[in-house]
């Protein structure tokens, strides 16, 4: 059998090794920035801010660089700008001294995912075989985990002996090793629009994986009245639906995650043992996203979907219930519950619920669809991340763990609803 590699004309395994650096960058990064806050004196709302700064830039300008793609067709050089941007960045973080300049630059940040996604992406699908495409998500998705792991357990090691607020330069060395690392990628031959990535189910999905927004056009106006049109009628309805379960899914992850990590500094965890929390649920979500990937055959199912809602429903009102009666450090063992189902829920989720997309949006009407279905999910971010902050400072977070898990539930019901008449 030949190799990934030979059917790729090169452009085998060795060449994504890039993203186990970047990934292991972008991870540090994240579990960095509320730690780096509250070690700087922020709290949760500080926190809640520096998310919402995130996606308040990350969300237009996904549509800007797909653009980018699409009309000068950079694909290496994307690459290279994100692995840049993540250096020096990742450099400024280290010199803020305050919570404020944590919270901009994090803003900018956004932009290493924001030029990455559409690029790399399109990248799979220009460099491999179709037969090959299947076996090029498989080994992106591992390496990006691995990634991931890597960032954090370097991670546990460094803030064992250097203060939480040298992570950063951590993040720089990982950011350019990526940008060595992306010499070894190939321009392709043939350059595709991204509406090529509509092409494959799967496709989709690792699209998603990588950022849940995807703009193949600016969705007008006339987009958003007929998703209210389609919603009043029985045979339309899937469509609104669907976009509403997703809409749910994530609002409550931004509600739940954002402020959670000031709740576990809160009860008196140290950085280390934070970190070590966050390679548990990306582990978790790994193991159940490598399983169900590779039995993947393009049928959708509701009822997993739902029964995975279910889950992370439950997961998160525990998470509520041990806020509630547990206020110290024996929260880190009753985290890993509630993470395990967390981790293993999402994949579920977020492989079923981009199924049903796929297999919903009308033919001719992809672009002002899922236009609409990237807005609705940036709201979403916005609105979880920003009201994180202000529900657990002022209503404790016990309350906001519980809403989370009642908007997951919603969803679920959503689901179980339509799909049962």
């Amino acid at each position: 059998m030949r190799s990934l590699r030979e059917e790729s004309g090169g452009q085998g395994k060795l060449t994504w090794i890039f993203l186990i650096p970047f990934y292991a960058s972008i991870q540090s990064i994240s579990v960095y920035i509320p730690l780096g806050i509250i070690a700087l004196g922020g709290g949760v709302i500080e926190v809640s801010f520096a998310v919402t700064a995130y996606y308040l830039v990350l969300v237009p300008t996904t549509l800007l660089w797909g653009y980018v793609c699409d009309a000068i067709g950079w694909r290496k050089k994307l690459l290279y700008l994100s692995t840049i941007v993540s250096t020096l960045l990742s450099i400024a973080l280290y010199y803020s001294n305050n919570a404020v300049s944590l919270i901009v630059i994090f803003g900018i940040y956004s932009q290493t995912a924001a030029m990455f996604a559409p690029a790399f992406n399109l990248l799979i699908l220009e460099t491999l075989p179709k037969k090959q495409w299947e076996k090029g998500y498989t080994v992106t998705n591992i390496f990006m985990f691995i990634g991931q792991i890597i960032g954090m357990v370097a991670g546990v090691l460094w803030s064992a002996f250097f203060p939480i607020t040298s992570y950063p330069l951590l993040s720089a060395v990982f950011s350019v090793a990526a940008i060595l690392a992306v010499s070894k990628v190939s321009e392709p031959k043939i350059l595709l629009e991204r509406r090529s990535i509509l092409w494959s189910a799967r496709g989709l999905i690792h699209r998603l994986t990588h950022l849940p927004l995807i703009f193949l056009r600016l969705p007008h106006l006339t987009d958003f009245k007929s998703i209210v049109a389609m919603s009043k009628k029985t045979l339309t309805r899937e469509i609104p639906l669907v976009f509403a379960a997703s809409f749910l899914f994530m609002l409550s992850a931004n509600l739940f995650f954002t402020p959670y990590t000031p709740y576990l500094k809160y009860v008196g965890l140290s950085d280390s043992e934070v970190i070590l929390l966050n390679i548990y649920i990306v582990a978790a979500n790994a193991v159940t996203s490598q399983f169900l990937l590779k039995r993947f055959s393009g049928k959708v199912s509701h009822t997993t979907a739902s029964k995975a809602l279910i889950a992370r429903a439950i997961g998160m009102l525990l998470g509520a219930v041990f806020a509630t009666l547990i206020t110290d450090t024996r929260i880190f063992y009753t985290t890993m519950l509630v993470y395990t189902l967390l981790g293993a829920a999402y994949a579920t989720i977020n492989i079923n619920l981009t199924s049903l997309l796929y297999k919903v949006l009308p033919a001719g009407r992809q672009g002002g669809m899922l236009g609409v279905y990237s807005s609705l999910n940036g709201v979403a971010f916005l609105i979880g991340g920003l009201a994180s902050g202000y529900i657990s400072y002022y209503l404790g977070y016990t309350t906001t763990f519980l809403l989370a898990a009642i908007l997951v539930f919603l969803a679920s019901t959503i689901l179980e609803i339509h799909y049962k008449r």
